[in-house]
């Protein structure tokens, strides 16, 4: 790239698990304020804090160690 600016994110992930929502908070305010501290050098750095959600599996998928006789050999996906 001759010239241009190249743009780059980067991307710290964090998985926390906590018992309530003050456990939670306390999470959020440790965490921003390490943010206060990279802001100083990255004045862009913001913090998202999202919940995740436990997936429920998802009963259309076959699991192929323990397929129906007849799909032991089928081609699945």
């Amino acid at each position: 790239m001759m010239g241009g600016v190249l743009r780059l994110r980067a991307q710290i992930t964090i998985d926390l698990a906590a018992t309530d929502f003050v456990q939670a908070a306390d999470h959020q305010n440790r965490l921003a304020e390490f943010l206060s501290t990279l802001k100083l050098e990255y004045p862009t750095a913001e913090l998202i804090i999202r919940e995740r959600r436990v997936r429920k599996p998802d009963l259309q998928v076959i699991d192929t160690r323990v397929a129906p006789i007849g799909l032991r050999n089928a081609k699945i996906g």
